[in-house]
């Protein structure tokens, strides 16, 4: 499962960093070709997410919420990819549902690794509200000047690219600490029955 996960979010993050160092540094060049980037992003996003829930044999809150998220996803990149034009200006609302879905995502990662006992999960509780934040502020607050807007987005969709960076290094080193504990437990177990 964390393999799958590990291939899933390193993709996803070159995609966003991609995509937001675009949007950072040439806010003024958005076009048809910049909506179909963001149309591709989204449709391999649901692509990938419905794969990983499908191959995931054991399904979690963070699987279960990242296949709906996906399915989400995928509706807007097929829309923008029929309409790229009018897609332009519904830019700040849209990423900013993608950003409130994807912090739903990210606070179920936060309750799994809770679950794992991983002492920092709340590090991954601390993204999640600022990613809901970002996204409550493109949806309810977007701002007037498109090419604000693009590097305002630019900026978030760099900042959600190290989030995925973050909940993968979670993971993985929840799973680690869960290994390790595991196999002390199988030495003590050796131990006593060797002491016997």
């Amino acid at each position: 499962m964390l393999k799958k996960m590990k291939t899933t979010l390193i993709a996803t993050s070159i995609i966003y960093l991609i995509v937001g160092i675009t949007m950072l540094i040439f806010p003024e060049n958005v076009s048809d070709f910049m909506c179909y980037m963001v149309a591709i992003m989204f449709l391999f996003f649901a692509l990938a997410g419905i794969v990983l829930y499908m191959k995931t044999e054991i399904k979690t809150a963070y699987t279960s919420s990242a296949l709906i998220l996906s399915i989400l996803i995928g509706a807007f990149g097929l829309y923008i990819l029929l309409n790229p034009r009018s897609f332009i200006s519904f830019i700040p609302l849209v990423i900013g549902i993608f950003l409130i879905a994807d912090s739903i995502g990210k606070l179920s990662a936060a309750f799994d690794l809770k679950k794992m006992n991983y002492s920092s999960w709340w590090h991954m509780l601390i993204v999640a509200f600022l990613i809901l934040g970002f996204g409550f502020l493109l949806v309810f607050n977007p701002f007037k000047a498109v090419s604000l807007s693009i590097m305002v987005i630019g900026g978030i969709m760099i900042f959600n690219s190290i989030s995925n960076i973050i909940t993968l290094y979670s993971y993985s080193k929840a799973a680690k600490d869960g290994e390790k504990k595991i196999l002390d437990a199988k030495i003590v177990t050796v131990n006593e029955k060797t002491s016997e």
